[in-house]
């Protein structure tokens, strides 16, 4: 199969899975509640409130990594804030978005993150923030079709009228999938160099990075190993403060 008939095969199996999501009523996923993909009262029954360590779990209610853990894990980020614990109904949501293309779910979960960033920013001003999802590889886009990460990223940014930048920071290497590692170690090796802010970039873009606290946004983190790596690139270019924020630990 040459690659011109590969891609219209996939664009089109793309556009159908879409066009029957439209078609089919909502019900939320975890209730069967009609009208929302994710009823707020299961979002409610999945938030957790607060923040802790993203390493070693002390609850701190700020997210930011304890001394130690920061000196071990990560040079260019400064905490991690996320709605729930991956599992349950909250892991169903990130695995439907992720691999069943059930966009609906972006929206209510780009509300759990609004919801955990104003909890802890509850004072935020617009000018003081610039959001970055985490991208993917252009393979891996290619046969997903969408990145759920910039979905949600695009939800947080339509909620908090904080500014989205994409295509800033770039995913060069292809990395196996992270839950396919067998250890910490393992996740962090797979991504080393896999990240860095885009060539292309120009000046007021790049100035935006640099003068703004970043919010590397992505769906699930369990060592942190991907928004680590991503930060470290990003700070390598000049960013000075950043931040993660994601639906899920575990």
């Amino acid at each position: 199969m040459n690659r011109a008939l590969e891609k219209l095969i996939h664009t089109t199996h793309i556009i159908s899975k879409h066009a029957l999501g439209l078609l089919l009523p909502q019900k939320c996923l975890k209730c069967g509640a009609p009208g929302k993909a994710f009823c707020s009262d299961c979002q409610r029954a999945s938030y957790k409130a607060g923040g802790q360590c993203l390493i070693c779990g002390f609850r701190n209610g700020t997210g930011r990594f304890c001394p130690p853990c920061r000196k071990s894990s990560s040079a260019g980020l400064e905490k991690v804030l996320w709605v729930g614990k991956y599992d349950g109904t909250l892991k169903d949501a990130v695995w439907e978005l992720k691999y069943k293309n059930r966009k609906t779910l972006a929206e209510p979960l780009a509300q759990m993150l609004f919801q955990k960033f104003s909890e802890i920013f509850p004072d935020f001003k617009n000018g003081e923030f610039l959001a970055i999802p985490i991208p993917l590889h252009k393979g891996k886009l290619r046969q997903r079709g969408f990145n759920q990460a910039e979905l949600l990223a695009r939800g947080f940014s339509r909620l908090s009228n904080i500014p989205l930048l994409t295509n800033s920071l770039l995913k060069i290497k292809e990395t196996p999938a992270q839950v396919e590692a067998k250890n910490k170690e393992e996740r962090i090796k797979n991504l080393e160099g896999a990240f860095a802010v885009n060539p292309n970039l120009n000046a007021a873009n790049l100035q935006l990075l640099t003068s703004n606290t970043l919010i590397l946004i992505d769906d699930i983190a369990t060592t942190g190993a991907t928004l680590i790596h991503a930060a470290n690139a990003l700070k390598l270019a000049g960013a000075q403060k950043i931040i993660g924020l994601v639906v899920a630990h575990g």
